[in-house]
Formats: structure tokens, sequence, C-alpha cells
């Protein structure tokens, strides 16, 4: 199965939104060595997978899946235990299980973050949550062949945007004086007027953060 199931245009966006936290990293640089009342900064990028399983739509279709994808954040440090920032995500669900390979179904997220660290010798364990939105793209094809170019009569598309809340518990491993290594699992809610949005479930992420 491919890690990916992004179009050109999915393409584009993730390099954009890769960029602007490189940039913002950069930034937080500057901003944290002129203004005394921060402590720091930290930002970087991570990998993910986990398992997602529900369904929400009519026909009574239920898709479920390990689910990848990349993202990144970035954070000011405004204490020695207290931190915020902003971070976002693309998730990607490969589905063929009782459906025709090729369907999928996939979530970006982003929203403001805020959370609480310790340090305990090399480890930084944390604690946090971020509010924000997102947009869900499910493409189901229960009949035909994913790899012509005959229209399918039984195939649906459907886009919906959500409310994100994102609880996540995590640590930062300092492996030299800027560079740590980021272990984080989070559960995330997308909730739209109808209700709690499916398919959900635990997701862990893998990263490098720089800090300063």
């Amino acid at each position: 199965m491919n890690f990916f199931y992004f179009c050109p245009l999915k393409y584009t966006i993730m390099k954009r939104f890769i960029l602007t936290i490189i940039l913002t990293v950069f930034c937080l640089n500057g901003v944290a060595q002129e203004k005394k009342f921060i402590k720091g900064f930290s930002g970087g990028m991570m990998l993910h997978t986990g398992y997602q399983f529900g369904g929400d739509n009519p026909y009574n279709y239920s898709p479920k899946g390990t689910t990848f994808g990349i993202g990144g954040v970035a954070r000011l440090h405004l204490s020695d235990h207290f931190r915020t920032g902003f971070e976002g995500y693309f998730s990607t669900i490969g589905l063929k299980k009782d459906i025709v390979k090729g369907s999928h179904n996939k979530l970006f997220w982003t929203g403001v973050l805020a959370d609480w660290y310790w340090k305990a010798g090399r480890f930084y364990p944390y604690a946090g949550a971020t509010v924000g939105g997102g947009m869900e793209t499910a493409y189901y094809m229960f009949e035909g062949d994913s790899h012509d170019w005959i229209p399918e009569a039984n195939a649906v598309f459907n886009k919906q945007p959500f409310f994100a809340v994102d609880p996540f518990v995590g640590c930062d491993i300092a492996l030299g004086e800027a560079l740590r290594l980021t272990v984080k699992a989070d559960w995330l809610m997308a909730i739209r007027s109808t209700g709690l949005n499916r398919p959900l479930g635990p997701r862990i992420y893998f990263g490098f953060i720089f800090a300063h």
C-alpha cells in the first residue's frame, strides 16, 4: 500500500505547509531572542500512523484500517512548563476491505495548541490539546475498477469540514543541545453539526524537534 494517496494539489498544499513550519521555526528563533518573556521555542516535523474505525455515512459502510500521515508543529515556550503554538497534519486511510481498492478516507486538520511539559534529565514529557478545524475527504468505490477510465456508477465522493479538538500526550528526548526526538499519541475528535465524525481512533507520532 502506498504511504500516501495525495493528488498533485495535495502535494502542493503539503509542501506549502511544511515550508510554513520551517519558516515559523526560524522566525520564532528571532522572537525568542528579542522577547525576554519568551523562554524559548521548538518546532519540527512528524510522521504518524494509527488505526481508524467507524462510519457515519448513509451507505452502512464502516471504513477501518491503518492510517498514515505527516505534519508539523511550532511552539513558543512562555514559561519553564507552558508552551503554545500551532500544528497541522494530513492523514490518509487506504481502503480495500469490502470496497474497491483505491477508495480512501483523508483528513487534514490544523489549530492552536497549548501544552504543559516537565524536564526529567534528557526527557521532556508533555500533555496538552489542539483546538482548530479541518476537512474530511471520503471517496468510496463500491463497484468498478480504479485503474480504468470508465465512469463508475457506484462510487461516492464527499467533503465535510469539522471543528477539531485533539488531546495528546508525548515525550521529547534530547539527542543533543538543540535536537530532540519526539514521540506523541493523540485521539482526534472531529466534530460536525451532526455529531462526532467517524472514522476515528488513536494515532502515534514520531519526529525530530529543533529546540532553543
